[in-house]
């Protein structure tokens, strides 16, 4: 995966999860929506501090790792699994809207790479059909 994808992911998720949470605000409550949208965050937050953490711990032979960048994107992982810790005792929110908000995620990681891998058989397809 590369930058632009998981880039993709991220914002195509919070828009997602804006839509579902408006939604879900009118549909269900304030409380849902307000659930949904966070643990989508959440999720996206996860994503990236996940991307930092291996973009920073492997890198190519003989490439010096940046040590405090590596420590820095740990401890932001440590937080965001603190914080839900933290937010599943506590329950402010439906438990249904996190497994909802968190499947965003999922969902929306699935649809752009199969659509990102789509457009990459079908430009090899193209190469061949010139060759």
């Amino acid at each position: 995966m590369n930058k632009s994808l998981l880039a993709r992911v991220r914002i195509w998720t919070i828009l997602i999860a804006s839509i579902a949470g408006l939604v879900a605000w009118y549909a269900i409550s304030m409380i849902f929506a307000a659930g949904l949208f966070l643990t989508a965050l959440w999720a996206v937050v996860g994503l990236m501090a996940l991307e930092g953490i291996l973009r920073n711990a492997v890198v190519p032979k003989g490439t010096p790792r940046n040590e405090f960048v590596l420590i820095f994107w740990v401890l932001i992982k440590i937080a965001v699994y603190g914080l839900a810790i933290w937010v599943l005792f506590s329950r402010p929110f439906p438990a249904v809207s996190h497994a909802v908000g968190f499947t965003l995620l999922m969902v929306t990681l699935v649809g752009v790479g199969a659509r990102a891998r789509s457009e990459d058989i079908r430009q090899l397809n193209r190469r061949d059909d010139d060759a």
